[in-house]
């Protein structure tokens, strides 16, 4: 069963998708700054993370989609899916199967849904991190520009991190991606595409090409002197720039 890591506040319900080597606390700032201004947010550990870490695969995108849609349940209002990075690839797969219960979409520094071939020195880097403190600390303060000390140490602790096994699928699951991705977007929802202005990882250009290509009626914005984790590395602004959004949308 999928772990709620937040779920309290009220008004439009938000659910949160963590990305590669993340989990569902990575949230926990942003939905605090969410539910001060009225949106009740709610996530998810993937299997193989946090609450989930001992859980075996497949570890997939669509095995994701499947927990997503068990989280979610048959109850409740129209919903918010804001993923992050591979959790944007989730989120906009979720949207479809869920139709018209979702209403909007938000995807932050999204990993394009075709997938994302990297260069060979670094899939090494990033596939064979798993369950290695070290490595995974090193792979954020390459791809983030405001991540501390503490936030290092608390994403990358021994009962949370993703192990190998998972590391090395979501790590396929994300750089290969879905069929669906060489499409335009079957999500009829609102959507928010938000960058992050120095992401090494998914850079403002390719940030520009999914919405030109895929969403090309979507919201674009990006938070100014953040890398790769823009809900940790500027939570205010992120925050400010969904719920400005979702006032809009709305």
């Amino acid at each position: 069963m999928a772990q709620s890591t937040r779920q309290q506040g009220a008004g439009a319900k938000l659910v949160c998708l963590h990305g590669f080597l993340d989990n569902g606390a990575a949230w926990q700032p942003l939905a605090a700054a969410l539910e001060a201004a009225g949106y009740a947010c709610a996530a998810l550990d993937l299997a193989g993370a946090g609450a989930r870490q001992a859980e075996a695969g497949p570890y997939t995108l669509q095995r994701a989609v499947d927990d997503v849609l068990s989280f979610i349940g048959d109850g409740g209002g129209p919903l918010v899916l804001v993923g992050h990075s591979m959790g944007a690839q989730i989120a906009e797969l979720a949207a479809a199967r869920l139709a018209d219960k979702v209403s909007a979409l938000v995807l932050l520094t999204p990993t394009p849904l075709d997938g994302n071939t990297l260069p060979d020195e670094v899939r090494a880097m990033l596939r064979e991190s798993g369950g290695d403190a070290a490595a995974q600390q090193g792979i954020r303060r390459a791809f983030s520009k405001n991540l501390s000390e503490a936030q290092l140490q608390a994403a990358t602790a021994q009962n949370v991190m993703m192990g190998k096994d998972a590391v090395r699928g979501y790590y396929d699951a994300f750089s290969g991606g879905d069929p669906a991705g060489k499409e335009a977007t079957a999500c009829t929802a609102p959507v928010l595409i938000l960058g992050a202005e120095e992401d090494p990882v998914i850079a403002p250009a390719m940030v520009r090409a999914i919405q030109a290509e895929r969403f090309p009626g979507a919201r674009l914005a990006f938070v100014a002197h953040s890398g790769h984790w823009p809900q940790v590395e500027q939570t205010a602004a992120t925050a400010e720039a969904i719920a400005g959004f979702l006032r809009a949308a709305a």
